[in-house]
């Protein structure tokens, strides 16, 4: 997965709602729920977000880092809600394990699962610019039971103005950590 998936150029929103349809449908097969019950206008209000003129970032979308734009994606999404069925309590995807873990008295613990994955998802293999030269992110970014339980209850109620930047930089020191050889260096 990339985020030429969720990006595209141009202002039409289908191929935006396309990939976010098609990813939601597998991972909640993956977790094994055949039926999912969706807001339509929440999906599209996402979509739409992903091409908005006003990318929070001073030189736009285009030069936007792979944080950034996982971030952005993934605070719009839990935002908007447009994952309308809880997940049960009883399956969470761990790669190909099915870890238990019970967040069904976390309001909105549904999109920020699956926005979450997705975004992780987008970052592996995403490209860095950095000094003049390209970084892949080859890694794919690995949390810890307990904080993964901790991000859902901390963001389930995220908004864009509020938890961009947060999250941006969250998504930032994960990738980094899975992938040493990426970040700048520390002098502060």
């Amino acid at each position: 997965m990339s985020f030429k998936i969720l990006y595209h150029e141009g202002t039409d929103i289908t191929a935006n709602l396309f990939s976010m349809a098609v990813y939601v449908n597998s991972f909640a097969k993956s977790l094994g729920i055949e039926h999912l019950n969706v807001d339509s206008g929440a999906f599209q209000a996402v979509a739409a977000a992903l091409i908005r003129p006003d990318f929070p970032h001073l030189d736009g979308i285009d030069k936007a880092s792979p944080f950034k734009k996982a971030a952005n994606f993934f605070v719009w999404f839990v935002a908007e809600k447009p994952i309308i069925d809880e997940i049960p309590c009883t399956i969470i995807l761990d790669d190909s394990k099915k870890t238990v873990i019970n967040l069904t008295k976390v309001q909105n613990h549904q999109n920020v699962i699956f926005a979450y994955h997705m975004a992780i998802d987008c970052l592996c293999g995403a490209d860095l610019h950095k000094n003049g030269k390209v970084f892949v992110l080859k890694n794919k970014i690995k949390v810890s039971k307990h904080f993964f339980c901790d991000f859902v209850h901390a963001y389930s109620t995220a908004t864009p103005i509020n938890d961009f930047k947060p999250v941006s930089l969250l998504f930032e020191q994960l990738a980094y950590k899975a992938n040493p050889d990426a970040p700048y260096p520390e002098t502060i």
